[in-house]
Order: structure tokens, then sequence, then C-alpha cells
């Protein structure tokens, strides 16, 4: 599944353009394409390891904690990456080692 952030003036074009395009490749394979809620999308990502901000993730949880490093080791690791707000606290959490993981 995907999420989509629109401005909420565009959302009823945007959805029956999804569902139009839904409707046509349900026709073309034979996969159906169906709306879904969004507590069976939240139960969802939950298996697939994602995370939410407002449910799994607060301001204190670092990346590597919430096992999503992956998106800022390679800006950590290279020495001519931008800079980023919060660069300092994860270096130091990751010299000083997991003290604990979120799963």
């Amino acid at each position: 599944g995907f999420e989509l952030h629109m401005p909420a003036g565009g959302a009823p074009q945007v959805y029956a353009a999804l569902r139009e395009a839904g409707a046509a490749l349900e026709r073309r394979s034979g996969a159906p394409v169906r709306d879904a809620g969004y507590f069976a999308i939240d139960s969802l990502s939950a298996e697939k390891s994602y995370r939410h901000w407002h449910a799994d993730l607060a301001c204190g949880d670092s990346p590597q904690e919430a096992a999503i490093g992956f998106t800022v080791l390679p800006k950590l690791r290279r020495e001519d990456a931008p800079g980023f707000l919060g660069r300092d606290a994860l270096l130091a959490k990751m010299q000083s080692g997991l003290q604990r993981r979120i799963v």
C-alpha cells in the first residue's frame, strides 16, 4: 500500500483517478483493488516493520534504536555529507552503543 499526501481540496480528484486506475487494473489482471481503512493499513504496516511517529516513535528514539538507521547512516558515514539537525547526537549514540531496541 501507499500513503498519499496532498492538499485536502485535491483529494476527491485523486481518489477518483485511483479508483479508475484500480478498476482498469482489475479488468486486466483480475487483481482486486479495494479501499482499506486506516486501522487496517496501520496493522499491515506493523507486519512490514514500518514505524509510525504517532504510535511507535517519540522524540527520544533514535533511528538506530528503531531499526531504521539505514535512513541516516549513509549521511553519518560520509565525510562530505551535509550536516543535519541531530547529527552530533546520533554520532554520540552510535559511539556509546545501543542501550535499547524498539521492536
